[in-house]
């Protein structure tokens, strides 16, 4: 007989669901930090440990592409020696593709023009097609050494 009212009960805690859960949260943490990328910045450092040699006062040149949605593409140049930044249109072909022909020979002569120009960055209006941009990044990719997309 039970006098003083006190009744044990005993509580069977079932683990299985909660590390069911912390394997599936675990999973998806993984992954997805898999998708996130960090921006690279090259700081020039050579293999030796020598200071890269520095060019005093003038910025180093750079050149930028905008695909824009009517397929026209803006080269931009702009550093070193020039006073202002030089642009230049390549227009697009009557079926609003890029005239991928004359970018090509438009680079050429920038590439020969200013030596210097070692790069590329290369940016697109949202509402251009992705095998557009990858297109234009293939040729300009055969001519510069670097080609960086940027938003």
């Amino acid at each position: 007989m039970n006098v003083g009212g006190s009744s044990s009960q005993e509580v069977d805690l079932n683990l299985a669901p909660i590390i069911d859960c912390f394997t599936v949260l675990i999973t998806y943490l993984l992954v997805t930090a898999s998708f996130l990328t960090l921006a690279a910045v090259d700081v020039n450092v050579s293999e030796t440990g020598a200071a890269p040699a520095v060019t005093a006062g003038q910025p180093p040149m750079s050149m930028m592409l905008e695909i824009k949605a009517g397929g026209d593409i803006t080269i931009a140049v702009q550093g070193g020696t020039l006073t202002h930044e030089i642009d230049i249109n390549v227009k697009a072909l009557q079926n609003s593709s890029e005239n991928i022909e004359e970018l090509e020979s438009r680079l050429r002569e920038l590439q020969s023009k200013w030596p210097a120009i070692q790069d590329a960055s290369v940016t697109a209006d949202p509402t251009v097609i992705y095998k557009n941009i990858v297109e234009t990044i293939h040729k300009v990719q055969s001519i510069m050494p670097k080609v960086y997309i940027s938003s």
